[in-house]
C-alpha cells in the first residue's frame, strides 16, 4: 500500500491479511500502524538505535487503536524520535522498564517508597510505614505491577470491618506510593489502581468525651497491679488527660525536653517532630501532670518518660492505642492481648478522646475558650497569625492548673473495691456509688 497521511478513516478501512501488515504514514518518516492477523490494530515508529547503516531498526509501540487518535499518535512518535535524535533508545528503555516492574514486589517497593520519598519528603513518614503493614503482609512477594483495584478494595474492606479510619488512611497513603511508583524514572507500575477510587469507608465524627463516672474508673483503674498494659503506658494515658497534649507526644516524650520539673514552673517543651504543625511548642505542666512524670522516672539514667521494652526507648506512637484494643504489636506473633477497655468494663474510646475530655473539663471548670485552643495546639487560620508568635505560655499555665483541680475534684482521694464474681478473670471492680 503507498504510504498515504494516517486519518482515522484510513485505519478504519484497513482489514486483517493472513500476516502482520503496516501502513506508513506520508507525514512523518518511521511512523505507521500495524495490523495483525487477529485484527488488532496499534501506532507504532521505527528507528534506528544508533548511528551508521549498521545500527539496528528498533520497532516502538506506541499504543492500541482506539486509545489515541492519529494526530496524538503521530505527535508521540515525534517525540520518540527526538528522544532518539539525542542518543536514547526508546524500545530498549521500555524493555528495561517491564523487566523491573516483573521483578519488583510490592514489599520491595513500599520499601522504597518509604527510604527514598517518605523518609525525605515527609515528617510523618512513619504514619505511611505503619499503614503499609497490612498490605506489606497481604501483597508483600506479589509483583506490585499485579496489584489491581479489586486487591485494593478486598484489603481496604477488611480493614474498615475493625478500623473505617485506618481504611481511609491506608487508601491515601498506597494512592501517593502508586503515584510515586510510576512516575518516569521509576514505572515500576503502569498505572495506579487507586486513582479512581472513592473512599471506602465512612467516618464518623468524632465526639466521645468520658463523663465523670468514666474518668474516675478509668484513672484508678490504671492503677490497678493486673492491668494488662505497662505502667508506662498506664501513666502516658493519665498524661494525656491532665495535660492535653496528642497521644503520639506523651508516648515520645523525652527526659530533656522537660523544664524545671521540680518547680511551679515546670514545663514540657516538644520538638518540632512530634508537633502537626512543626513547631517547638511549650506545654505547661501542673501538679497533677509532674507526678505522673516523677511515677515514671524510676532511674536517674532514664531518658524516655514514659520507657517501652528499653528504659531508654520511648513508647511507640501506637502503643497506647494498641494498649486500649488489645491489638497485637509486630512482636506479638499474631496473639491478641487483653485490652484495658474491657478490663475496666468501659464502652469504646480512644487516646485521643482523652484529648477531648480534658478539654471539656477544662472549659467546664471555667477555662476561657481562645486559651483551651492555644493549649490544645490548635492555629489560627487568618494572616494575622502569621505574624503573631506570643508563645501564651502563661495563659496555657492558667488553663492547665485549672484542668487539673477539675480532675482532682472527680477522681477523689482514692477508688473503692469490692470482689466481683461477675467480674472477668476475677478482677475487682468499683463500688456503684463510688461511680
Amino acid at each position: 500500500m503507498k504510504d498515504q497521511p494516517i486519518t482515522k478513516s484510513l485505519i478504519d478501512g484497513l482489514r486483517p491479511g493472513a500476516k502482520e501488515y503496516c501502513v506508513w504514514d506520508a507525514r512523518l518518516a518511521g511512523f505507521g500502524v500495524r495490523v495483525r492477523p487477529t485484527g488488532s490494530k496499534s501506532y507504532i515508529v521505527v528507528y534506528r538505535a544508533g548511528s551508521g547503516r549498521r545500527a539496528p531498526f528498533r520497532r516502538y509501540t506506541i499504543a492500541a487503536i482506539g486509545r489515541l487518535t492519529p494526530d496524538e499518535a503521530r505527535g508521540r512518535a515525534k517525540r520518540i524520535l527526538g528522544d532518539v535524535a539525542h542518543g536514547q533508545d526508546p524500545a530498549d528503555q521500555k524493555r528495561r522498564e517491564r523487566t523491573k516492574r516483573k521483578a519488583t514486589t510490592f514489599d520491595e517497593l513500599a520499601g522504597f517508597y518509604l527510604d527514598q520519598y517518605a523518609k525525605v519528603t515527609k515528617s510523618s513518614w512513619k504514619n505511611d510505614e505503619g499503614y503499609l503493614k497490612r498490605p506489606r503482609a497481604k501483597w508483600g512477594k506479589r509483583p506490585a505491577a499485579d496489584v489491581s483495584d479489586d486487591d485494593v478494595a478486598e484489603l481496604l474492606d477488611e480493614i474498615a470491618r475493625t478500623a473505617p479510619v485506618s481504611a481511609n488512611r491506608t487508601q491515601s497513603v498506597l494512592h501517593t506510593l502508586f503515584a510515586w511508583a510510576k512516575e518516569p524514572g521509576r514505572k515500576y507500575v503502569n498505572a495506579n489502581p487507586v486513582s479512581d477510587m472513592k473512599r471506602r469507608s465512612k467516618e464518623c465524627k468524632r465526639e466521645r468525651v468520658l463523663d465523670d463516672s468514666e474518668i474516675r474508673r478509668l484513672w484508678w483503674g490504671l492503677d490497678d497491679p493486673a492491668l494488662p498494659a505497662s505502667r508506662s503506658v498506664a501513666l502516658a494515658l493519665k498524661f494525656i488527660l491532665a495535660t492535653m497534649v496528642r497521644p503520639a507526644q506523651a508516648a515520645g516524650a523525652l527526659t530533656s525536653e522537660l523544664i524545671d520539673l521540680g518547680c511551679a514552673q515546670a514545663e514540657y517543651h516538644i520538638p518540632r517532630q512530634r508537633v502537626k504543625w512543626r513547631r517547638e511548642v511549650i506545654q505547661p505542666l501542673n501538679g497533677l501532670a509532674t507526678s505522673l512524670i516523677k511515677d515514671a522516672l524510676t532511674n536517674d539514667k532514664q531518658t524516655a518518660v514514659f520507657p517501652g521494652r528499653e528504659i531508654n526507648e520511648p513508647l511507640r506512637r501506637n502503643s497506647l492505642s494498641q494498649a486500649l484494643t488489645g491489638k497485637p504489636d509486630e512482636n506479638a506473633e499474631g496473639e491478641r492481648r487483653a485490652d484495658i477497655r474491657a478490663f475496666l468494663g468501659m464502652a469504646h474510646f480512644t487516646p485521643h478522646d482523652l484529648r477531648r475530655t480534658a478539654a471539656t473539663l477544662a472549659r467546664r471548670a471555667g477555662a476561657r475558650r481562645e486559651d483551651v485552643k492555644a493549649t490544645l495546639d490548635h492555629l489560627e487560620g487568618d494572616v494575622t497569625a502569621v505574624y503573631d508568635k506570643y508563645d501564651m505560655v502563661a495563659e496555657k499555665r492558667e488553663v492547665a492548673n485549672v484542668l487539673a483541680a477539675e480532675l482532682l475534684k472527680i477522681i477523689g482521694n482514692g477508688p473503692e473495691y469490692i470482689d466481683c464474681e461477675q467480674q472477668p478473670r476475677g478482677l475487682r471492680c468499683f463500688r456503684p456509688d463510688n461511680l
